[in-house]
């Protein structure tokens, strides 16, 4: 009979601790039960030293690789660093309903949900560290600063797209009990007996009738008398067969959910003309340039002597 592995994570080692509880009374042998958090490992309700986890991850140290399926395994290396509880059960597949219907009762934590939360916070994190740019030792009060690729420095923005992943598991749709018992039905027949009985009549002879060869000796005559009574047998015979079979069918459903993806806006504000003022006030445009040379004597710059 082929086993599974059932994986479940809890956020308090008290949830996880109850869960085992209830596994236990089920009827789940402790040595089938494991509890894994931050520095050690709990094989049923004993507490054992455990090696802390390899740098392959805790998925690939407990079952050797990664997984078929696409789930982020890190989400369990961070969920144990973060002080949750791994709680793992080796189990037959007739099992497996009746084992994950009681971790369920227990709140254990979302994997997708989880793992899509820690996406988003490295996404915050992210734009939060190089959203802002400082300003340069260099750069002057009010001088002009040029942005763009001139500065060397590029910011970036992550943008998430959630994926859908459906999968299956096997829930218990109910039970089907077929039980034999006795019935036990009056029933009632006709049947012909027979009896014998004997009767004796004396009868007196009047008539004078002679004795030829007298024989004066003792006589006995005995006859049986037979009756019938009713005898009872029963036989079994097969009057019907019932026939207990299984059968799978399979459909196809259609999954319809909502996926979340990040997009980006991108404005551009039109630049503000800076003028700078003369020593005698008049106003001129940073960006023009005067029709004489400095050091001539129209040069507002040059000094006064």
């Amino acid at each position: 009979m082929n086993e599974e592995t059932i994986v479940a994570v809890f956020d308090t080692a008290a949830h996880a601790a109850a869960a085992v509880a209830d596994l236990e009374s089920a009827g789940v042998p402790s040595s089938a039960i494991t509890q894994h958090a931050k520095g050690g490992m709990m094989a049923g309700s004993t507490t054992t030293t455990a090696e802390p986890v390899r740098e392959t991850g805790f998925w690939a140290s407990l079952f050797g690789g990664e997984p078929e399926h696409g789930h982020d395994t890190a989400v369990y290396d961070r969920s144990l660093e973060s002080g949750s509880t791994v709680v793992t059960v080796h189990a037959s597949e007739e099992h497996l309903t009746r084992i994950s219907d009681i971790l369920e009762r227990h709140n254990p934590i979302d994997i997708d949900e989880r793992g899509s939360s820690y996406e988003t916070t490295e996404t915050r994190t992210t734009t939060a560290s190089t959203g802002g740019v400082m300003p340069t030792a260099g750069t002057m009060a009010g001088a002009a600063t040029t942005t763009g690729a001139a500065t060397g420095t590029d910011n970036t923005i992550q943008l998430s797209e959630e994926t859908l992943a459906v999968g299956k598991r096997a829930i218990n749709r109910g039970t089907t009990r077929v039980r034999r018992y006795v019935v036990e039905t009056p029933v009632e027949e006709s049947v012909n007996l027979r009896e014998e009985s004997v009767s004796i009549e004396r009868r007196p002879v009047t008539e004078v009738r002679p004795v030829t060869n007298p024989d004066f000796t003792d006589k006995v005559i005995e006859v049986t008398e037979t009756a019938e009574e009713a005898v009872v047998s029963k036989t079994a015979r097969i009057k019907e067969e019932i026939v207990i079979r299984k059968e799978a069918t399979e459909r196809t459903e259609t999954v319809r959910d909502t996926v979340r993806r990040e997009d980006v806006e991108i404005t551009k504000d039109a630049g503000v003309e800076r003028s700078a003022s003369t020593a005698s006030g008049s106003t001129t445009s940073a960006s023009t340039t005067s029709g004489t040379m400095p050091g001539t004597a129209n040069d507002p710059y040059k000094p006064k002597i």
